[in-house]
């Protein structure tokens, strides 16, 4: 940072808290009661935004006697939290975090999106939004003005998510699809257009008696505290992203242009991970962006247009369910949205449904070899609403496998299943996702694996940094995608030296142009690493564990057979060992 710029945040010094002076919004369901409560400058300035600052606010609100099953998640709030920065002039500064304790694994469900919503909440007048306690029948409630308007809602009962939001008329909204009324326990939620949640946060506000919220903000954005500074460091995320092929594809189309690397690099989980190469695969490809063509588009468009097919939801409910046709899976994903179900485990549960089916059990169900899209929405359908077939596949993947076997066709980790990567080409993904990380690691999946024995240390070193920057990305509200270039190089796609820091000292100078104060590179580096050490307290405190952990099914640790030219396994316990050695643990 130059010696002016220095002076001239030195000058907006008093000012900067003051302009910034952010509140809790806590809402308590039971009596219908709600309450501002200041954020304090030395917790925001500690928590700053997004995943860190909801963890705190989680533990802070958590009633620990009050978190079983029969309590029905009285005392388990959920936290809606937006990066610090979700309201200067920035389109792909958008991202949130969702905090609650998921009905299925018993740890801490957290998920971050990049949406409107994040700055719907700013505008409000909020920092974050705290709901706790359990109504005493279905309801809906409404932000705006600074007040709370609680609502019956009977009314929408059973109604998808999407009639909701158009019935209710609102540019923000959460609303629970039947899957969540229902208790389904990958029930999520519709933000904005868009599904979020993992872990059953759907459920959670099923269990709450939570149809729907509204919010309506009065402000519409600020300046930053020097916005010529702001400009300047805009236009140096857009040049890194034009100067790739890949990113300019990404930037345009979305994530699902990763879906090109699945073949080449042999990641994509196809047919319930007996496959990792298909074909087929290039059905639900996009169109590479031609070269010449200028890059002039500055919002960011994977940051904020949502399209239906991503690529967590082509490879969940396309390639693992041998459905290719990106039309037809485009439905499937929709019908997801609709019902208030996360594709993730949605796709897991019915891949494993189709191997069992095919060796003879799950009688009830019809051959699902043949599967079209219109099978898979009746029996979405069925799922959401409990019924017939349904019933029993709306249970959740753990408590299938314990009533009807099929464990080697059952992905998943601590109940939870797993996103649809063949991990076998992604040991970095996998090390993350034997302790239930939801992070996709961007280098991997543009490069394929490297894992060689003995660089292990390096390999963990890559996790580490990867988990640090996606939480102080969230804490500012920056949408992780805007990092790819740091991993597009096709020599030094591992963060060494100056990539490594240009992230955080990128990062520093966003939040600091949007907090009015200097925010050095180690603290912003801070926040990330205190926020992964936070939420690993909290899971150790909600599961009573102590020490090492992490896992992954047998299949990937045992078993390197599929249709890729290499032979792989996991070498999760080498990894795990040198990942808790460099995290402090014995």
């Amino acid at each position: 940072m130059g010696g002016r710029y220095l002076l001239h945040m030195r000058k907006k010094l008093h000012l900067a808290f003051p302009y910034r002076q952010r509140f809790i919004l806590q809402i308590d369901l039971e009596s219908e009661t709600y309450t501002s409560i200041p954020l304090e400058e030395e917790e925001a300035k500690r928590y700053l935004g997004g995943r860190f600052l909801a963890l705190m606010l989680w533990d802070r609100f958590a009633k620990y006697d009050q978190l079983g099953e029969e309590s029905y998640e009285r005392g388990n709030p959920v936290v809606f939290a937006s990066g610090a920065a979700v309201d200067i002039p920035l389109g792909y500064c958008n991202s949130f975090t969702v905090v609650t304790k998921s009905p299925i694994t018993g740890s801490l469900s957290v998920s971050s999106a990049s949406s409107s919503f994040a700055g719907a909440i700013v505008g409000c007048g909020y920092a974050a939004v705290v709901i706790t306690g359990r109504s005493r029948k279905l309801c809906s409630f409404s932000i705006a003005d600074g007040v709370v308007s609680f609502s019956d809602a009977e009314q929408y009962h059973d109604l998808t998510t999407t009639d909701v939001a158009k019935r209710v008329g609102k540019d923000h909204i959460v609303v629970i699809g039947p899957a969540g009324e229902h208790f389904v326990p990958y029930a999520s939620l519709y933000v904005n257009d868009q599904n979020v949640g993992q872990g059953g946060v759907g459920c959670v506000c099923g269990m709450k008696n939570i149809k729907f919220f509204t919010l309506s903000p009065h402000s519409y954005g600020r300046d930053a505290y020097d916005s010529h500074r702001l400009g300047l460091l805009n236009q140096a995320y857009l040049k890194d992203l034009e100067k790739s092929r890949m990113g300019k594809t990404i930037a345009r189309e979305g994530s699902i242009a990763l879906l090109s690397k699945a073949n080449h690099h042999g990641w994509a989980a196809i047919d319930t991970y007996s496959m990792r190469v298909d074909g087929r695969l290039w059905g639900l490809c996009t169109r590479s962006v031609p070269e010449g063509i200028p890059f002039d588009d500055p919002s960011f468009p994977v940051c904020q247009d949502h399209t239906l097919l991503d690529l967590e939801s082509a490879m969940a409910l396309g390639s693992n369910l041998e459905l290719f046709d990106s039309r037809s899976v485009q439905q499937v994903v929709l019908r997801c949205l609709e019902n208030g179900l996360e594709v993730v485990s949605t796709g897991a549960v019915l891949a494993w449904a189709r191997a069992c089916r095919k060796e003879g059990k799950l009688s009830f169900l019809p051959d699902l070899q043949r599967s079209t899209a219109m099978l898979y929405l009746r029996l979405l359908d069925a799922i959401a609403y409990r019924r017939g077939a349904g019933n029993q596949l709306g249970i959740g993947l753990s408590a299938l496998v314990e009533q009807y076997g099929g464990a080697e066709h059952a992905f998943m980790v601590d109940g939870l299943p797993l996103p649809p990567y063949d991990y076998r080409a992604l040991p970095v993904q996998a090390l993350l996702a034997s302790m239930g990380k939801r992070i996709v690691v961007l280098g991997e999946l543009l490069w394929g694996n490297h894992y060689h024995r003995g660089r292990e240390r390096r390999l963990v070193s890559w996790a580490l940094y990867i988990q640090k920057l996606t939480y102080a990305c969230e804490s500012v509200g920056l949408c992780p995608w805007v990092t790819l270039p740091s991993f597009n190089h096709r020599l030094f796609h591992f963060p060494y030296f100056s990539f490594a820091r240009k992230n955080f000292s990128r990062l520093a100078l966003l939040a600091s142009l949007a907090e009015g104060y200097e925010i050095g590179v180690h603290a912003m580096r801070s926040y990330g690493e205190e926020a992964l050490y936070l939420q690993v307290s909290l899971d150790d405190k909600l599961l009573k564990r102590n020490g090492r952990f992490g896992s992954l099914p047998d299949q990937l640790l045992v078993n390197g057979k599929s249709n890729y030219r290499s032979a792989q396994v996991v070498p999760l316990a080498r990894l795990l060992d040198a990942y808790w050695s460099a995290f402090g643990r014995k």
